[in-house]
């Protein structure tokens, strides 16, 4: 006959317990059964086996593989971090570049706006007018800091001032008459350069500056008194 354990749950057959129908029908209600492998007699009894508390027991494979998940876990993490550094580096990188293609533009632009038609000497007897690639300027006064162009007009900056002028260049006489305060043309005030020292001879100039007026070369807005 099989021997039946106290509770009921077990009984010993065949050199191993095994769940009785009152185990059965307790599991059927909802019971929680222990999944576990079947206790020889001899090294544990059914008193010892606590059905109501199970204690979760990890096999080596189970232990095994929760160490797996966190390494695996902490080397996403160094994964991210790496990424997120790797994502900053980029951006600041791609900023450099934006500023440098900025300050490149503007230097261009700066050396777009200087007439090369303009780069030399500039004379007439009262004065001599040096213009430079890089932007300078020189005059006998030494007034002038720096010039550049936009369109038909030519800025010269001192200090923190600066005057503009309409220039018109007519086979290598340079005519200049000055705006106003109120961005009039002052047409009266026009002015005219020699390309060269030649302009420095008041006779030069003068048959230089008659010749222009007869061949019609003088721009409509240039009337000195």
């Amino acid at each position: 006959m099989a021997e039946a354990s106290e509770d009921g749950f077990w009984q010993f057959e065949d050199g191993e317990w095994n769940p009785t129908q009152k185990q059965l029908d307790a599991i059927q209600q909802g019971a929680i059964r222990h999944d576990v492998d079947p206790i020889p007699q001899e090294t544990q009894s059914p008193e010892t086996t606590n059905f109501h508390s199970p204690q979760p027991s990890l096999t080596p494979h189970q232990t095994a593989q929760n160490h797996f998940l966190i390494v695996s876990s902490a080397k996403d993490n160094g994964t991210k971090k790496v990424l997120m550094i790797g994502a900053g580096f980029a951006i600041v990188l791609l900023l450099l570049v934006i500023l440098s293609s900025v300050l490149y533009a503007w230097a261009s632009s700066l050396a777009e706006g200087q007439d090369e038609n303009l780069v030399g000497v500039w004379t007439n007897p009262q004065d001599k007018l040096q213009l430079l690639s890089n932007g300078e300027a020189k005059e006998s006064t030494g007034t002038f800091e720096t010039w550049y162009t936009k369109g038909d007009s030519i800025y010269f900056e001192y200090d923190d001032y600066y005057n503009d002028y309409k220039y018109l260049l007519v086979d290598e006489v340079l005519f200049l008459a000055p705006y106003d305060e109120d961005g009039a043309l002052v047409e009266e005030n026009c002015i005219a350069y020699l390309e060269g020292t030649r302009g420095e001879s008041q006779s030069f100039y003068n048959d230089r500056i008659e010749r222009a007026d007869s061949d019609g070369d003088f721009p409509s807005w240039c009337n000195p008194e």
